[in-house]
């Protein structure tokens, strides 16, 4: 049976909620492309709850150790006296999540020597060697569109606190101001801003169809243009490569794996 290490952020500062904001989520069917949603045939935990920090486990160990499989969970990742860099010697499962990601660098693959799967408990693999890894034959998976909509949310909500100057704004007021001139002197409207981004898949397309109400002009640039139908839906430009697009936009994001193609 195999051996699972898993490297979790740690648990929150203030513990645990005792009551969580709602009860549950928001019952979804399909993602937005159409494709359904997975239909386990059991979960462990509680929907809603925090299981991404140590404590957390991702809800996996009663899964795992069920099947007779063993489970190792720290938030301790760097240096070569951490504990994820001594469970790793004889791991052949490692999990490990985008915004704490376990480095596996090339030197740490040849030290686990029974390693055959990496997966990222969410999306992007660039803390992975993965020349390293094809070049061992280590399988590197992510959790496709698990987090995509998030993430393009979070991006129409950077893109409004950073043009409208929100941060500094609730910082005067938390500060006992209202210094109205301070905070107006760099907000905007996004209204009829042109914004681009760079990479229109999963997130960049969904980050297009969440900016289209705001009567912004879009633009994107990707490898892999879009259908003709979306781009006239969206009523989005369309640019060979970021360099047109930059000069055109008052706002860019950046929608694109990181990896030696996009560096």
């Amino acid at each position: 049976m195999a051996k699972v290490v898993c490297v979790l952020y740690d648990d929150p500062v203030d513990g645990y909620p005792t009551k969580y904001a709602r009860d549950g989520l928001p019952k979804l069917d399909r993602y937005p492309g159409g494709q359904t949603l997975p239909t386990p045939k059991a979960v462990n935990f509680e929907p809603g709850v925090l299981l991404g920090s140590v404590s957390g486990e991702l809800g996996l160990r009663k899964f795992l150790e069920s099947a007779g499989h063993s489970l190792v969970v720290t938030s301790d990742k760097d240096g070569p006296d951490s504990i994820f860099e001594r469970e790793l010697v004889d791991a052949e499962i490692v999990i490990s999540q985008p915004f704490w990601p376990a480095y596996l660098t090339e030197e740490r693959i040849a030290k686990a020597s029974r390693l055959k799967l990496a997966i990222t408990a969410g999306i992007g693999s660039d803390h992975v060697d993965l020349q390293a890894a094809m070049d061992r034959g280590i399988t590197v998976a992510e959790v496709t569109y698990c987090n995509s909509i998030s993430v393009s949310e979070h991006v129409v909500m950077m893109i409004l606190g950073l043009v409208r100057n929100y941060i500094p704004s609730y910082q005067w007021v938390v500060k006992g101001g209202w210094n109205i001139a301070d905070c107006v002197a760099r907000s905007y409207d996004i209204e009829g801003m042109q914004i681009g981004t760079v990479g229109a898949g999963r997130i960049g397309s969904a980050v297009l169809r969440r900016l289209k109400p705001f009567d912004v002009k879009l633009h994107y640039t990707d490898r892999h243009r879009l259908p003709e139908a979306v781009e006239k839906e969206l009523g989005v430009a369309f640019h060979q490569d970021p360099a047109s697009m930059v000069g055109v936009c008052d706002v860019v994001t950046i929608n694109a794996p990181l990896h030696p193609e996009t560096a």
